[in-house]
């Protein structure tokens, strides 16, 4: 069985910073050892997070404090992804998802980054607590598949 974490992250609410978080995250595929599949599913995910709180989390907030805190450990076939902040409240599980275009030139660009997260996530949970979101993900890592039968 694999346990192995948590590891950590700080970054700054700029979005400069998303390429410290997409490095970090991918450096973290071989010591979690996470298939191409479940690696992709927590990168993603990680970036919209933390482009959201980047771009929307601390609009009207004073300058101190603007630090993101990024988790994520891997426990058996369970990969846990947290992200926090002390950003504005903000509950992503509150939000409808979004309608979907009649059309592609109805599509609108953007937007999509908590629907993402819930398509790729296999569970989301948030709370508030003592003036910090704490966004938690939880990824199932897919065991082997199992030996076919040669075909005849």
């Amino acid at each position: 069985m694999v346990s192995v974490g948590p590891e950590s992250l700080i970054v700054q609410a700029e979005i400069t910073e998303l390429g410290r978080v997409a490095a970090w995250a991918e450096s973290l595929n071989e010591t979690l050892q996470l298939p191409p599949s479940t690696a992709f599913a927590v990168q993603l995910c990680f970036e919209e997070a933390v482009s959201n709180v980047m771009r929307h989390g601390f609009v009207g907030a004073p300058g101190a404090g603007k630090d993101i805190l990024l988790a994520l450990e891997r426990r058996g076939d369970t990969v846990i992804a947290a992200i926090c902040d002390r950003g504005v409240a903000f509950d992503p599980l509150a939000m409808a998802p979004p309608a979907p275009a009649a059309s592609i030139e109805d599509a609108v660009v953007g937007g999509q980054g908590i629907h993402l997260m819930r398509t790729f996530a296999q569970r989301m949970d948030y709370e508030r607590r003592d003036g910090m979101n704490r966004l938690t993900l939880r990824f199932i890592v897919p065991g082997p598949l199992p030996d076919k039968a040669p075909l005849r």
